[in-house]
């Protein structure tokens, strides 16, 4: 089994990489990050505990991304971001991607 995948976007410039993680016995999440295919720089770091259920090509320029958090699993949440300019629409306000976690989670990057 592959645990680790990766998926080009924004014509072959943005690297998605997902990798499945055992949350608990027999439950799985699929851990997500973004990476500048073109410099290497890490646009978010691939979060295992946050779970990608969709991604979408919004233009050649935006994703949007729906995802949920473990061990609460029902919320969803939903961003829209731009890896050209790191930033990312969350709940109407922009965000940079740098804080990614700490704005969805309102904790700090472990």
């Amino acid at each position: 089994m592959e645990y680790r995948q990766e998926k080009i976007f924004c014509n072959g410039k943005i690297k998605l990489i997902t990798e499945l993680n055992e949350f608990r016995m027999s439950l799985w999440i699929n851990g997500f990050g973004l990476e500048n295919v073109m410099t290497g720089e890490e646009i978010i770091p691939v979060i295992s505990i946050f779970n990608l259920d969709g991604i979408e090509e919004i233009d050649e320029e935006v994703l949007k991304i729906k995802f949920r958090i473990y061990p609460n699993g029902l919320e969803h949440y939903e961003v829209e971001i731009n890896p050209f300019l790191k930033s990312f629409v969350y709940e109407g306000q922009i965000y940079s991607t740098d804080h990614f976690f700490k704005t969805i989670t309102g904790e700090e990057w472990k």
